[in-house]
């Protein structure tokens, strides 16, 4: 898996520094360029909050102007750093599948990992979604034997960009998310803290812009509008919060219900794992599927979906993929298609969707999305009918005769 990883890896180095020639992708990086500019604001103890495409928690101020510290004031500069940090993101989610795979686990979640992130291009060292994706994977990983550093691991990628607080619920209910919500609040309420301190509006702007939104074109709730814009051309997009987003009297009540459709996904998951997750033999498999439907249900039923988005879906499933009781195998391999459809959609066929539209860009949109909808519909049923095994009922032991169980287990029953 190293070796694919290092061979795979390097294949980017090189176009990136142009060793290899490649089809210009200099527009690929304009989000890093952005970071940068935000960083010259950051210097000043000032989050830019007036800035519409601001919409982050101030976690992410604290690692656009970390890497500022370490590029310096060059913009090129910048770039290099965020692209080798970038890389080393992605080789720390290797890593921490690899560990997993140790023991009973499988490999199959490093590969997966290793080949299927190649589809999305420079795409994914040039989004800091990577480092995101990194934290919820090595907490996941920290939640087999040290659930208290996982709870920390989750705080950390909240603060950056909110979704992993989501992977809390892959703890044993109700004891076993103890141990994992210590550790979160505790470094939620230390690094928020000082986050809170050391910017002004820290808060302000990913509050305000957030609630700003409106659809975004690649977003699963948007496939009507989609479709329609392809013979009315009364259907217009502006670039708005740093998006494509539609203008149209369907968008007001599609922002309205789609927050709802979140709210009673996740509480149905919620229930799920509050009620019936009492009841299993709970296993590192069970909490890692959950956490895989939990952001699933956030993608699917979100105003936006950006196509950095699907490597949060890949580390995760990549995660299950380590486990041999998973149930999300083909939910796993219709994210990696999914991810597969979207390296083609963007940046290849995206003006099909956005500036000019016609079917080959809009038909590959529609199926992307379909495929994580189905994704989301097969893993929650497999979810369902085989995670986990309700627990064994408790057995009281006594001195007495020895008796061999039908599972080889030797266990002692009572003699007169």
């Amino acid at each position: 898996m190293l070796a694919v990883w290092t061979l795979s890896r390097t294949a980017f180095v090189l176009v990136y520094t142009k060793v290899v020639e490649a089809p210009d992708f200099s527009g690929v990086f304009a989000d890093v360029e952005l970071y940068y500019r935000w960083s010259d604001s950051l210097l000043t103890g000032q989050i830019p909050g007036d800035d519409p495409m601001w919409q982050y928690p101030p976690g992410a101020a604290a690692l656009f102007l970390f890497l500022r510290h370490l590029a310096g004031d060059s913009v090129g500069a910048y770039d290099d750093t965020f692209f080798v940090a970038a890389l080393a993101a992605d080789l720390l989610v290797l890593l921490a599948l690899l560990r997993l795979a140790r023991g009973n686990g499988l490999l199959l979640g490093a590969g997966a990992w290793a080949v299927v992130v190649p589809c999305l291009n420079l795409l994914t060292y040039s989004r800091y979604d990577i480092f995101v994706t990194a934290s919820a994977v090595v907490a996941l990983a920290a939640t087999v034997r040290r659930p208290l550093v996982a709870g920390g691991v989750l705080a950390v990628g909240g603060l950056v960009k909110v979704w992993p607080v989501l992977l809390l619920i892959s703890a044993r209910p109700v004891a076993g998310l103890r141990p994992l919500l210590t550790g979160f609040v505790a470094t939620l309420a230390v690094l928020g803290g000082a986050l809170t301190v050391a910017f002004a509006g820290a808060w302000s702007g990913f509050t305000d812009n957030q609630s700003g939104r409106g659809l975004q074109i690649e977003a699963v709730g948007a496939a009507p509008l989609v479709l329609a814009r392809l013979r009315d051309e009364t259907i217009t997009v502006a670039y708005v919060y740093g998006a494509m987003e539609f203008q149209h009297g369907y968008v007001r009540p599609a922002t309205v219900v789609l927050p709802v459709l979140t709210a009673v996904g996740l509480g149905v998951l919620a229930l799920w794992w509050l009620v019936r997750g009492r009841r299993l033999a709970w296993t590192p498999a069970v909490g890692f599927d959950v956490a895989l439907l939990a952001v699933l249900v956030s993608v699917v039923t979100s105003r936006v979906f950006s196509p950095q988005y699907m490597l949060w879906l890949v580390g995760l499933a990549a995660v299950c993929l380590t486990r041999r009781d998973t149930t999300q195998r083909a939910t796993s391999a219709l994210i990696m298609v999914a991810t597969g459809l979207t390296s083609v959609l963007f940046p290849w066929f995206y003006d099909q969707v956005s500036t000019d539209p016609s079917w080959p860009g809009s038909a590959l949109l529609l199926v992307r999305n379909a495929l994580v909808v189905a994704a989301l519909g097969i893993g929650f049923r497999a979810l369902l009918r085989g995670a986990g095994r309700e627990r064994a009922p408790e057995v009281t032991f006594h001195p007495g005769a020895r008796r061999t169980t039908g599972t080889g287990v030797t266990a002692v029953a009572n003699r007169p």
